[in-house]
């Protein structure tokens, strides 16, 4: 069963539950607050009787005095009942503070002069008189009502359940709309991102919840990261692939128009060996931008056995005849089979543009290492070179298409920077791992990490 589902279900059944006992319990504390306020307005109503004519005679025997000692230690003894006595300035004989309800009673009484009309149940008003002393005015009052009475007593048990109905559809309304409102705000972010609003995201207010809607969210905002972070590698490899064509074909259409005009066969030959080198490094660039488009897509890695060291060693001595021009030497070291399960083409390509690489980066007399070994989690290979070496800043981006990053670097090259680019897509398809490091002595050290069988 689903969060969310069970969120949902588990929510109406709490709010039934919850409704069903707050009405149950409302119901039964009115129940005891009623009989309550029954008893008690029955004892005022007999603490009340000849309160009137006690009242008087304490006045009358002892003044102001003898009537605030009678409202002190009189009928509100053990009952809850409380008598207040106001003197003819509206003051409590007692000293006491006056409820809300008795100021009320007082101002009426001080204005109108007469003696006001009980509030409620259980409530008693009396006057007294002395031809010194003046007017009293005596009021009997039992307790305040309680609070539930007061708020749910005037409803019953129908009003009662009209209110739970009310409540309960206001939980219910909360959670629609808990559940709605992120629907709508992933609906929203996904038109936004359909009219081409590459940063469009769902709120992080949405993405955090640890239900369904939250895992859909965290999806939809990993999808637009994932689409957004393509479509700009494909213009940035569209613009790159524009500027690095345009160089050859710039320099094959000067080279024709030098040639046409030209009436020195041996000039006119020279034009033409131009163009042929020119359309040589055109069509290898062309060849490099197709592999790695197609390297790009991520295609099906083939599971074969391959021996990488003897990969490796056809590879190096390629290396050898292109280096020996310049005097630049291939040392490999001496290892046995090392045997993975992998795509022979895929890895001939990577390790071939990472020696490539290392041998127009290592300067005449040169020498370029070659190193590998086998340990219980995969294969490592290392390839070194005597070249400038990368700022450590820039190591990260030289396997990046297109990055040049000095004229020292790849002045001869013919890849247009795509063959570190294309390595690294061919390494991360057998799931392993390919950094550049600045060796201590000089020159850039390239290490692979290769499982040995890929999944």
């Amino acid at each position: 069963m689903s969060r969310l589902y069970l969120r949902i279900f588990l929510s109406f059944w709490v709010v039934i539950i919850l409704t069903v006992c707050a009405v149950l319990l409302i119901n039964t504390q009115l129940e005891f607050a009623q009989q309550d306020d029954i008893e008690l307005s029955g004892r005022a109503m007999r603490a009340a009787d000849g309160m009137s004519q006690r009242a008087q005679r304490a006045l009358d025997r002892g003044g102001p005095e003898a009537l605030a000692r009678w409202a002190e230690g009189g009928p509100r003894r053990g009952r809850r009942i409380t008598v207040f006595v106001l003197d003819p300035t509206g003051g409590d004989l007692l000293d006491r503070s006056l409820p809300r309800e008795i100021r009320g009673l007082n101002r009426q009484w001080q204005r109108t002069g007469q003696v006001p009309e009980p509030l409620r149940r259980g409530q008693f008003i009396t006057e007294l008189q002395h031809e010194l002393h003046g007017r009293y005015l005596a009021v009997l009052t039992p307790p305040p009502r309680p609070m539930v009475l007061r708020l749910f007593g005037p409803l019953g048990t129908t009003g009662l359940i009209g209110l739970a109905i009310i409540i309960s559809g206001l939980v219910c309304l909360w959670l629609a709309r808990s559940i709605s409102r992120p629907v709508q705000q992933i609906r929203t972010a996904g038109r936004a991102l359909g009219h081409g609003q590459l940063n469009a995201r769902v709120a992080d207010k949405v993405s955090k919840r640890s239900d369904e809607l939250g895992e859909l969210a965290r999806d939809f905002n990993g999808m637009a990261e994932r689409l957004e972070s393509l479509i700009q590698s494909q213009r940035q490899l569209l613009r790159d692939v524009s500027h690095e064509l345009r160089s050859p074909l710039a320099r094959l259409q000067v080279a024709l128009a030098l040639a046409a005009e030209s009436d020195d066969p041996g000039r006119r030959g020279e034009y033409l060996a131009r163009m042929e080198t020119d359309l040589g490094r055109l069509n290898h660039l062309i060849g490099q931008i197709l592999g790695y488009a197609r390297l790009s897509q991520r295609p099906e890695v083939r599971r074969e056995p391959v021996d990488l060291a003897e990969l490796l060693e056809d590879i190096a001595a390629s290396a050898r005849l292109e280096g020996r021009t310049r005097d630049i030497r291939v040392h490999v070291e001496d290892f046995t089979r090392l045997p993975m399960a992998g795509d022979a083409e895929l890895l001939q390509r990577a390790f071939e543009n990472i020696i490539r690489n290392a041998l127009a980066h290592t300067p005449d007399g040169g020498t370029i290492f070659i190193g590998a070994h086998a340990d219980p989690d995969g294969l490592s290979v290392s390839v070194s070179d005597q070249g400038p070496g990368v700022p450590e800043e820039r190591l990260d981006d030289i396997f990046q298409p297109f990055v040049r990053l000095s004229d020292e670097r790849g002045v001869d090259s013919t890849g247009g920077g795509i063959g570190l680019a294309i390595a690294q897509a061919a390494i991360d398809l057998h799931g392993g791992s390919i950094q550049a490091l600045n060796r201590v002595e000089g020159g850039l050290e390239v290490l692979i990490n290769l499982p040995r069988n890929t999944s």
